[in-house]
């Protein structure tokens, strides 16, 4: 005799459970940070673009009218699921209730189809603008463009609504919802009876829509292509201004179908974690939308320009209303309070890559510092005198790049002349710079000691090194910098200024005494002293440390010694190298003033490079840090 089971549907009010994400205890608050950025980079880089094109009357053509629904496109998506993610991650609230898990299922899905249908009416828009350029004034009228541009958003609303509406008395049986967002086929999981009439139609939507977009931005390319070869061999002209206008619109396309089939290919191997997959998932909304501004920013010319020309406009109304009052207009030569940076020399169609590479390098540094210092407090395996020291390192590079890179991104978006500085805040910026460029040599030689204990005397490490000798060590890595800075910077302030020009970047203290037409020759000799006693002590303790622990490991010969320490050794001699490497080529630069450009890059790099790599060097060679990450987003039990 077989055993039926009766299911009960459910009835309203039906509450969902999402599954969500599985964070490890403790680590909620750092994924709402990193999703909390992603959705403010979304917002931020969007609403440029939207209102960089509403507000410039030159962009009101129809390839950016329809870039603003491509826009409007990507924040409905990633609005739709961003926010409840964060909730989770903030309260640890995964409950939603019918109608707005329905609701956030319609928008995700249709977000996925409008893109499609906006990327089908721009390819239509691009054949016309290069296959018939005489005539595309008299076809794209701006009444077919919002014809265009409303039958892709009917179309795609439509066939989303067809699919929610075959939901319509549909019994669910169950309230956990194997997502961490709504989706059509997520709900109807959840569904007591079969539901084929779902299935076919969503399958034959999905099909359906992609074959056709795919084929009519093929079908325009080639006849795009092919309109660029009939045009005559010895103007190019037609054939650029066809890779100018089509390239962005391609590369979103290109990304976004790359977003998609990861996903699909995610779910076609059972050995991918179901994180992983959420993840992919995830990515599918977020990256398009982060991507296509800085696409549209970079390849768009006319794009880029009003993007700058807003930005300048903006700059100059901070500078004149906040930074800069009247009164530090008026003594503009001698002992001027305002002083005028040279910054970097970019041409002006390399202004907005620049600003855009810097930005991100900025972003990623802070992001990547910040990082490797939660974990490194965070996991406990990682509360270990060598990685409380290393912190020194993360602390000082977050404070020196936002000390300096803000300024050279404000810079590159100024005219020369508005690139202005008071002469206080340029002396504080010069002091936060040399002081930090220092205390990264001088957190290398406690770290170098540090290493020399736990090689050398391994038995006697946990004795030596406690929490009172890393305070002191600390302590003795930011103060010797400190006396020694303040001395220097305080040579330089006292000597009377003649020009107004500080010929780098950023300040530092040679170009603060540059300035003055007086002797600097006591500013050359400290400053000469304070370079060779700062690099000679630094490369003499790590020659003498890594002497007395390659002697050890010889003398021993143990295997397990020996890996130890050229596991842990290792990491911190690359950063030795890297920095000292850059301090050395920056100070010779300074000795041959034919090579002005040269030194401004080396010096910016000198800031920028052992910055950026080394929570990687120090996240890669160590095992603990290494498998942390791996336990945090490759694990069943931890995103």
């Amino acid at each position: 005799m077989v055993n039926l089971t009766m299911v009960t549907p459910l009835k309203q009010p039906i509450v969902f459970e999402l599954e969500g994400f599985d964070v490890a205890q403790g680590y909620s608050p750092f994924f709402f940070f990193l999703a909390l950025l992603a959705y403010t980079v979304v917002l931020l880089g969007n609403g440029v673009v939207m209102c960089v094109i509403i507000t410039d009357k030159s962009l009101h053509r129809p390839m950016f009218v329809m870039v603003c629904h491509l826009v409007v496109c990507d924040l409905l998506g990633v609005t739709a699921v961003l926010p409840r993610i964060m909730m989770h991650f903030l309260t640890g609230q995964k409950r939603i209730s019918y109608i707005p898990a329905i609701t956030q299922a319609f928008f995700v899905h249709t977000y996925g189809a409008l893109v499609q249908t906006i990327l089908g009416v721009m390819a239509y828009d691009r054949y016309i603008a290069v296959c018939e350029p005489l005539r595309y004034q008299a076809i794209m009228t701006s009444a077919r463009l919002h014809s265009c541009c409303a039958l892709a958003w009917f179309v795609a609303l439509l066939l989303i609504a067809v699919l929610f509406g075959t939901h319509m008395n549909v019994p669910l049986c169950s309230q956990t919802i194997q997502h961490v967002y709504c989706s059509n086929r997520a709900i109807l999981n959840l569904a007591c009876v079969p539901t084929p009439v779902n299935n076919i139609y969503g399958l034959s939507l999905s099909w359906t829509l992609s074959t056709a977009v795919f084929l009519i931005i093929t079908f325009s390319y080639i006849k795009i292509l092919q309109a660029s070869l009939r045009r005559d061999q010895s103007n190019n002209s037609s054939r650029s201004k066809a890779f100018q206008t089509c390239g962005s619109h391609l590369a979103v396309y290109v990304l976004f179908s790359i977003a998609t089939v990861t996903i699909i290919i995610s779910h076609r191997f059972p050995s991918v974690t179901s994180n992983l997959k959420k993840f992919f998932s995830i990515l599918y909304i977020i990256v398009p939308p982060a991507i296509n501004p800085i696409i549209y920013g970079l390849v768009s010319k006319d794009l880029r320009a009003s993007i700058i020309k807003h930005f300048r406009v903006c700059l100059n109304i901070l500078y004149y209303c906040f930074i800069l009052p009247p009164s530090l207009m008026e003594n503009y030569t001698y002992n001027s309070l305002t002083l005028q940076l040279e910054g970097l020399k970019v041409p002006e169609d390399s202004v907005l890559p620049v600003f855009l590479i810097l930005l991100f390098s900025y972003v990623y540094i802070v992001l990547m510092n910040i990082g490797i210092t939660v974990i490194i407090f965070m996991e406990k395996s990682l509360n270990q005198p060598m990685y409380f020291l290393f912190c020194n390192l993360p602390v000082s590079d977050i404070i020196l790049m936002t000390n300096t890179v803000p300024h050279v991104l404000s810079a590159l978006l100024l005219l020369p002349s508005k690139r202005l500085i008071s002469y206080s805040g340029c002396v504080i910026q010069a002091f936060i710079t040399q002081l930090l460029s220092s205390t990264s040599h001088t957190v290398l030689m406690i770290m170098a000691f540090d290493r020399y204990v736990d090689i050398c005397n391994p038995l006697h490490y946990s004795s030596i090194m406690t929490n009172r000798m890393v305070i002191k060590l600390t302590v003795y890595a930011w103060g010797v910098p400190f006396v020694w800075v303040v001395v220097l910077v305080s040579l330089s302030v006292r000597l009377n200024r003649c020009r107004s020009m500080i010929m780098n970047p950023f300040c530092d203290n040679a170009s603060l005494f540059k300035l003055s037409c007086n002797d600097v020759s006591i500013n050359n000799i400290y400053g000469l002293t304070f370079t060779v006693v700062l690099l000679g002590s630094s490369i003499g303790s790590m020659v003498l440390t890594y002497t007395k622990i390659t002697v050890v490991c010889l003398t021993r010969k143990s295997k397990s010694l020996n890996s130890k320490a050229l596991i842990t050794c290792s990491t911190h001699l690359l950063v030795c190298l890297i920095l000292m490497g850059g301090g050395i080529i920056g100070v010779a630069l300074h000795r041959f003033p034919q090579y002005p450009y040269e030194r401004k890059i080396t010096s910016f790099l000198y800031l920028l490079v052992p910055a950026g790599l080394n929570p990687i060097i120090y996240g890669v060679q160590s095992k603990e840090i290494r498998l942390f990450i791996q336990k945090s987003f490759c694990s069943e039990e931890s995103f």
